[in-house]
């Protein structure tokens, strides 16, 4: 089996999911963009920026539960339509306070969307070919960031602010026919409306090593990932480079991620998720330092290909570990309290972005994600161990 046998997925499963971070991926870049430009500092772009994984991680557990009881579809659905309110909102008022609060939702709605297309790819997959199809989760989200990082500097350049938020929810809605026939007819789905799975509490608890195994491995390896992504436009901000420019530069480092995801999905299914997962984050880390000599828009560029050649690496390599060491019932839960642990990442790493930067600028921002990511190593190595080989040892 290779990656062909997950043809009749691209559509139903891939397709939302790519939908749903296009709009986010456009968000990251536009958001500082807009915010710095607009007056406010390191901080508050930051938190802004970081409001949408704290929606991720508020809806991480609810998004399980919804899953398990009423199938994958029905909550990707309302999930992508909670997207498009949270862009209307944003496009509507531009205040610091309304865009965070869309942010929110935003990435509350994402967050569904991954969930639900991840939990039901779980249950229709066999483990030897696990990595292949996670990796394919990454490569098509790291396609449509690669298109959004692109065109969110752009839109903000010609179009303005709303337009670019509106824009976002548009990019997100494209997914909505995809889950719309599974709406329809749940029995296509492994997961059919009304099967009543085991209580959240029960998968957390009876669970609860291989979560924080997962999680927060999850958790220092997202930090890392959203930090970049607020810190480059910042660098590139501070270099006094067009927006346009800057989503460019953005967009470089994601060229990288969407020609290495295949590698990634086969070095994790015949080599070891091990093996496969140290390397690419350290080059994470390597392209994190080399921003400490980066003063061009080349050495900005340079070290963003770094960064993208290890993140293309490591392509589904979180969505491969939850996986593997989820349980067979009450998958969805599970995986929803590994993505709650792991989306913590997505708000601390923004945070950190912008307080490090405010007090002792974006040198010193860069060296604590490189940090948190080598710690995050550490644990994957001593404590986690390899995964892939562990069907016989889930609760």
């Amino acid at each position: 089996m290779g990656f062909r046998s997950l043809s009749p997925y691209v559509w139903p499963i891939y397709g939302p999911w790519m939908a749903s971070s296009l709009g986010m991926s456009i968000l990251l870049v536009a958001l500082p963009i807009v915010l710095v430009g607009d007056g406010h500092g390191y901080t508050v772009a930051a938190l802004v920026a970081g409001a949408g994984g704290a929606g991720a991680a508020l809806a991480a557990l609810p998004v399980g539960w919804c899953t398990d009881r009423w199938g994958p579809a029905r909550v990707g659905a309302g999930a992508l339509l909670a997207v498009i309110a949270a862009s209307i909102l944003m496009a509507s008022m531009a205040r610091p306070v309304f865009l965070g609060l869309g942010h929110l939702v935003f990435g509350g709605g994402s967050l569904g969307v991954m969930l639900s297309r991840q939990a039901d790819l779980t249950r229709r997959i066999p483990i030897t070919l696990r990595g292949r199809a996670m990796s394919l989760m990454g490569g098509t989200m790291r396609f449509s960031v690669l298109m959004g990082t692109a065109v969110g500097g752009f839109l903000v350049d010609v179009a303005g602010a709303r337009w670019t938020f509106l824009i976002a929810g548009v990019g997100a809605a494209i997914g909505l026919p995809a889950v719309l026939p599974g709406v329809r007819n749940p029995d296509w789905e492994i997961a059919p409306v009304g099967v009543k799975g085991p209580r959240m509490t029960w998968v957390i608890r009876a669970n609860k090593r291989h979560l924080l195994h997962a999680g927060l491995f999850g958790m220092s390896s997202m930090t890392t990932r959203e930090g970049r992504m607020v810190l480059l436009p910042l660098v590139g901000v501070a270099l006094d480079l067009r927006p346009a420019t800057i989503g460019v530069l953005v967009a470089s480092g994601y060229a990288a991620d969407l020609i290495l995801f295949p590698v990634s999905g086969a070095l994790m299914d015949r080599v070891g998720r091990l093996a496969a997962m140290v390397p690419a984050y350290g080059l994470l880390a390597v392209g994190l330092l080399c921003l400490l000599v980066a003063d061009t828009a080349t050495g900005v560029l340079l070290a963003g290909l770094v960064m993208g050649l290890g993140n293309g690496l490591s392509a589904g390599s979180l969505f491969t570990l939850s996986s593997d060491l989820a349980p067979e019932e009450g998958t969805a839960s599970f995986l929803s309290a590994v993505s709650m642990v792991t989306d913590v990442g997505r708000v601390i790493g923004p945070l950190l972005v912008g307080l490090v930067a405010g007090r002792w600028g974006l040198d010193a921002a860069a060296v604590t994600l490189a940090v948190a990511m080598m710690l995050g190593l550490v644990w994957l190595s001593a404590v986690v161990g390899e995964t892939g080989d562990r069907t016989g040892d889930r609760p």
